[in-house]
């Protein structure tokens, strides 16, 4: 039979040998709890949801598009999450695959590009609005598009392979994906048709009647972006109809 013989050195280096992985270990187990401790806070799960915005949520989908059973409103809860934005902060960097939809329980998103250092605004995305890049979302597309927080925002959002089973989970989902891409579609014709039919007077006139809270919101300059023309010109007919 063979003995294995330690010397007293040998046994210290066992010791301090042990001592350094004990002291790995902690530093591991930190290391992975500040990890877990971030995701969370950065991406709170859904029991975090607050009760007023999913409320909203649902009053909106409802009253927009079509009504929904209690069972699917429970499974796309399940999918959802809440963040809040700080004034500035950009949610989507033009170049990168948007992958998400964001539901605004309060504050302002704006979406648009940037051409020849000259920001170009598409559009804006209000209280019980639901913001994305829709190309980019659907056809997985680096995005032509910034969408930033105009305003200290708070939103659900939810990620595509976890919100896209949930949207054929049943004929009322179903439903309601297919009204509320039918209303963006109508949207964006109306907005487009207006740069055909209206002169830059009546396109003022038609959204201070259908886009009120835009003219106490949001600046100016991206309104009179939004509106295809330069601020003198918005300030110029604002000053005539007042």
């Amino acid at each position: 039979m063979t003995h294995a013989y330690f010397t007293g050195e040998t046994f210290d280096t066992i010791l301090v040998t042990n001592e350094i992985i004990k002291f790995a270990v902690q530093k591991i187990y930190i290391v992975f709890f500040l990890i877990t401790w971030n995701i969370k806070n950065y991406f709170p799960m859904s029991n975090n949801l607050p009760q007023a915005g999913l409320d909203l949520f649902r009053k909106s989908l409802e009253e927009n598009y079509c009504p929904l059973p209690d069972g699917d409103f429970e499974r796309l809860k399940d999918v959802m999450k809440y963040k809040k934005y700080n004034k500035g902060e950009v949610v989507l960097q033009e170049g990168k695959v948007c992958c998400h939809f964001w539901f605004i329980i309060r504050g302002c998103f704006r979406i648009f590009a940037v051409e020849n250092g000259i920001d170009r605004n598409v559009r804006f995305f209000l209280e019980q609005s639901i913001a994305s890049d829709f190309i980019s979302l659907r056809h997985h597309l680096p995005s032509n598009f910034y969408i930033v927080a105009l305003e200290d925002t708070e939103v659900l959002y939810s990620y595509k392979p976890d919100y896209k089973p949930v949207l054929s989970f049943s004929k009322s989902m179903i439903s309601l994906t297919a009204e509320f891409f039918a209303s963006q579609f109508y949207n964006e014709i109306e907005h487009s048709n207006s740069f055909k039919l209206m002169t830059p007077e009546e396109r003022y006139n038609n959204l201070l009647i259908t886009q009120p809270k835009y003219f106490q919101r949001i600046p100016l300059t991206y309104l009179a972006s939004y509106l295809g023309m330069s601020r003198k010109t918005l300030c110029r007919i604002r000053t005539n109809a007042n």
